[in-house]
């Protein structure tokens, strides 16, 4: 019973981790269509020498901190640093384990199930940030049509 408890752990944790992964990704891509938004917005009056290099390789934290600053979503932002407490500990405290616990069942059952919270706040915020991205895209692309720049 508690080898299938401590898969079921796993599992959830692994998933967690994803799903932040999944979150992270796509702040990303909405903070570079901000990017490319501004750039070609303003490249005629001064250059704007942001690359994606300067975003791809910040942690979740900084980029929930660079993402509030083009988006109002205040809600969200609370959201997204909670995710990423939860996200840290899970990444760094989620596989310490003693022998007791991974015996004890109830702990195990205690811990799948906050693993599967992780999961399921990280998708609603997931979902919520891909909303976003996918306005970032559509002014993109308006932004690229008025300045004759539309991609074939």
């Amino acid at each position: 019973m508690t080898v299938k408890l401590e898969k079921a752990y796993r599992d959830e944790l692994h998933r967690a981790l994803e799903k932040c992964q999944f979150i992270e990704e796509t702040l990303k891509m909405c903070l570079l269509s901000a990017i490319e938004i501004a750039r070609i917005q303003v490249s005629p009056h001064f250059p704007l020498k942001f690359k994606a290099e300067d975003i791809s390789n910040l942690p979740l934290g900084p980029l929930v901190k660079a993402f509030s600053k083009i988006n109002d979503d205040t809600s969200l932002h609370d959201d997204l640093r909670k995710i990423t407490k939860e996200r840290n500990q899970v990444a760094h405290r989620s596989l310490l384990f003693t022998i007791g616990e991974l015996q004890d069942k109830a702990h195990m059952s205690e811990a799948a199930l906050k693993m599967k919270g992780i999961v399921e706040r990280a998708t609603d915020i997931h979902n919520r940030v891909l909303d976003i991205r996918y306005e970032f895209v559509r002014s993109l692309s308006k932004v690229e049509r008025s300045h004759g720049k539309a991609k074939p």
